[in-house]
């Protein structure tokens, strides 16, 4: 790989998602700098660079999940690359907080401002985010008081849909009005626009279950595709899928970029999965699968790697990036 003004390429990949990472290094062709990690004795995390950066472009990849410290850590990976890098990008291909980005109920905290401040001064120069669950999240980072000048939003979603394109279909359904943008922009690029139905969700106001569903179009006898960012707890998807079923849908199957699963998520779909409820559940790579061995074999998960490498390859050569960004409306 030829270098850049900000000098040759160096890797650095998280342990938050470390088989994603080193997919992405042996698509890229290049060895992933070596740190070492330890916990000191009060829990406390340890980073130590042993790898070479000196006068290169430094890639950070990490999945900024939730299961443990994953911004901490980020902002010790940069700490042990800043005094000796060019330039510092991250590759982030999930972040966390992503669907506390406004008040639901009072009292409530915006954790994905936190989030973002703690992204926007960990001392990168350049975030790459993937799929967040609406497209003003670029602009809740700070790009005035940081290092941070430039955030790209790309969408993962072209893999889903790419997928999608390959299935016989009749019907785009939206779980709810949240995901219509979403499933609308999906139904656009598939030359798709007049075959969608769509789904009213009531939610309590306080346990955030749903309550009621209205679905509203033609789906008896049909094959039934939906497009999510995220799946969390996997109750919206559980009761749409249960409910089309019911109304006479031929086929349910559910596309979601992350898989944000919490610790009963798999007791809740597999289950559909294994009844035929849900006949396909596909998902992105862009963190750890709890117990992903387990899962019903209709459980899908693309790998994001060749796309991934794609965008460090442009980033690091200053290629123009307007290519990368198709995502929803």
């Amino acid at each position: 790989m030829r270098r850049s003004y900000f000098g040759k390429l160096k890797l650095v990949v998280s342990p938050s998602h470390e088989r994603l990472g080193l997919e992405v290094a042996k698509v890229l062709k290049v060895k992933p700098v070596k740190i070492e990690l330890e916990n000191f004795p009060n829990g406390e995390l340890k980073i130590r660079r042993l790898g070479d950066i000196n006068g290169s472009d430094v890639c950070i990849l990490s999945s900024l999940h939730a299961r443990y410290d994953t911004i901490g850590e980020l902002t010790r990976i940069c700490g042990s690359v800043q005094n000796y890098s060019r330039r510092i990008f991250g590759i982030f291909p999930f972040v966390r907080d992503g669907k506390s980005d406004h008040q639901k109920r009072f009292g409530e905290v915006v954790a994905f401002e936190n989030t973002a401040e703690a992204i926007s001064s960990s001392g990168i120069d350049v975030a790459t985010i993937f799929d967040q669950h609406t497209t003003q999240h670029p602009s809740i980072f700070d790009t005035r008081h940081h290092r941070l000048k430039t955030v790209h939003h790309i969408f993962l979603l072209r893999l889903l849909i790419e997928y999608a394109q390959k299935m016989r279909f009749d019907k785009i359904v939206p779980l709810d009005a949240g995901s219509l943008g979403r499933n609308n922009k999906a139904a656009i690029l598939m030359n798709r626009i007049n075959d969608q139905a769509y789904i009213l969700k009531d939610r309590d106001g306080e346990t955030r279950e749903v309550k009621k569903l209205i679905i509203f179009g033609e789906i008896a006898g049909q094959n039934i595709i939906s497009f999510e960012d995220m799946i969390q707890s996997g109750s919206t998807v559980v009761a749409s899928s249960i409910d089309m079923k019911k109304a006479g849908a031929k086929s349910v199957s559910i596309f979601a970029v992350h898989p944000d699963f919490d610790a009963g998520t798999f007791d809740k779909l597999n289950p559909l999965l294994e009844d035929g409820i849900i006949d396909r559940l596909v998902v992105v790579d862009t963190l750890p699968i709890i117990g992903r061995e387990k899962w019903h074999k209709n459980f899908i998960v693309l790998s994001p790697a060749e796309f991934l490498a794609k965008v460090i390859t442009h980033i690091h050569l200053e290629k123009h990036m307007r290519g990368f960004f198709l995502g929803p409306s």
